[in-house]
């Protein structure tokens, strides 16, 4: 098995190539361009549902649920100049199965601008996005419906990623809004009954894009990063949050299981992430965060996050004993997009999945990234050229013997045909290539972040 040792302290490598082009980048010197607005990022204008879809290879009979996938689908003609990937109307895309047949493939547009995460919690199916705008419910057809989420006890704004705690059956976020104008967090706790348990006010008044949180067993961690706020865009009718040097980065660790909302802060240098691996706590009781680190976003590109630095898989170890914050890189390949089992939040993990993003300056989604943080490697699957993939999703099998035993669940573009396909993998061995292919009737623009809800 062709397998490659990831770094182990910080280093020019590999990646160093593609942090030069990114540089250039920002130099302007490949010229200006929305290319959020291109290619696959571009929307999809028909809404389709398909019946009996062709399947190449063979579906795992356990597998029976819902695969959903959200994403920006901006409609009408958006403007060129100001449109930001983050911005576009919400589309679910989906797939039923049935124990090892594709019984449909479907689309429909999510309103209220939750164009970010589609999650099922307590028997419910929830489109999400951040900054203020509350889920919407979905039904299993895919059809937003007019409900209160989560029972109508939601106070606050809500989170475009929540952490759900296998042992509690809660899920945590970390939430932030601007009502009348101004700025507030909150930690919020769904119980799971799928009803509000806890809504703390946070002492945070940054203007911090609080994109991503984690948990531990003990804590909830705070992410105040180097993008905040920013009315002058905002004025101009650009997305309104930018980069800012004279913001200190730092993680907040917020004790769970008191009602003190007290936070103990950690200053790293400056960065941002979107998307955690994980987070827990090891023997010596330190708190280890794994995280896609970009050394600088939204500063000179205004529509979008690719353009400016890769994203790098990076560790923080946070001493609780006196207070320091170390980091250091793990890898060089640029990546995006993390999952892993979704029942290890907050506690160890071995594996992760990564969707690889590629050496050059655009970045290419043309790989599958598995890192094994014991033997601390890595296997890269190339998906082939002309073709890009999303976000993998993680499966435990039904009588899962080991963390990486199930599947993993991908859509994967052809420009070929210009067409997707929802792509199946054994995670034990992703360098075999999928064990299926389900045909669909049209392309799955690249987007964000999606859920297996089983039947």
């Amino acid at each position: 098995m062709d397998r490659r040792d990831y770094l182990k302290i910080t280093g020019l490598g590999l990646g160093s190539a593609a942090v030069l082009g990114w540089g250039f980048n920002r130099l302007n010197l490949f010229g200006k361009e929305n290319y959020y607005l291109q290619g696959n990022y571009a929307p999809v204008k028909e809404i389709i549902t398909e019946d009996n879809l062709e399947v190449i290879g063979s579906i795992p009979k356990e597998l029976s649920g819902l695969y959903l996938r959200n994403g920006p689908n901006p409609i009408g003609s958006p403007n060129v100049k100001k449109y930001h990937w983050f911005t576009g109307e919400g589309m679910l895309h989906g797939v039923r199965i049935d124990e090892g047949k594709a019984i449909w493939y479907r689309n429909n547009l999510v309103g209220s601008g939750n164009n970010t995460h589609v999650i099922s919690h307590a028997g419910k199916i929830y489109a999400i996005a951040e900054a203020g705008d509350k889920p919407v419910e979905i039904d299993q057809q895919l059809n937003s419906l007019d409900t209160d989420p989560f029972h109508g006890t939601l106070e606050t704004g809500f989170t475009a990623h929540t952490k759900f705690d296998s042992q509690s059956k809660e899920l945590h976020g970390i939430t932030y809004a601007f009502p009348r104008g101004s700025y507030e967090a909150h930690y919020v706790v769904i119980g799971k009954d799928g009803r509000v348990k806890r809504t703390d006010l946070l002492p945070l008044s940054s203007g911090t894009m609080l994109h991503e949180c984690a948990i531990t067993e003990n804590y909830v961690l705070v992410l105040d990063l180097s993008i905040t706020f920013a009315l002058s865009k905002l004025a101009k009718g650009y997305f309104p949050f930018s980069w800012n040097d004279d913001h200190q980065a730092r993680i907040g660790l917020l004790n769970r299981k008191s009602d003190n909302v007290e936070i103990k802060w950690f200053n790293i240098d400056p960065c941002y992430f979107f998307h955690t691996v994980n987070a827990y706590e090891d023997q010596q009781g330190n708190v280890v965060v794994d995280a896609m680190r970009y050394q600088r976003l939204f500063d000179e590109d205004w529509n979008g996050p690719f353009t400016e630095f890769p994203s790098l898989l990076t560790r923080w170890t946070l001493n609780l004993a006196n207070g320091n914050a170390s980091e250091q890189q793990l890898d060089d390949l640029p990546a995006e997009f993390p999952r892993m089992h979704p029942h290890l939040n907050g506690k160890f993990n071995r594996f992760g999945y990564l969707l690889g993003t590629g050496l050059g300056v655009k970045p290419d989604f043309g790989r599958i990234i598995k890192y094994d943080f014991v033997n601390k490697s890595n296997e890269v699957y190339e998906l082939g050229e002309g073709k890009e993939g999303a976000e993998s999703v993680f499966i435990p099998s039904e009588n899962q013997k080991n963390e990486d035993d199930g599947y993993l669940m991908t859509y994967v573009y052809d420009k070929a045909s210009d067409k997707s396909n929802l792509v199946i993998f054994h995670a034990q061995n992703i360098k075999s290539g999928p064990i299926a292919q389900i045909k669909l009737p049209q392309r799955v623009p690249f987007g964000f972040h999606g859920s297996w809800v089983p039947a």
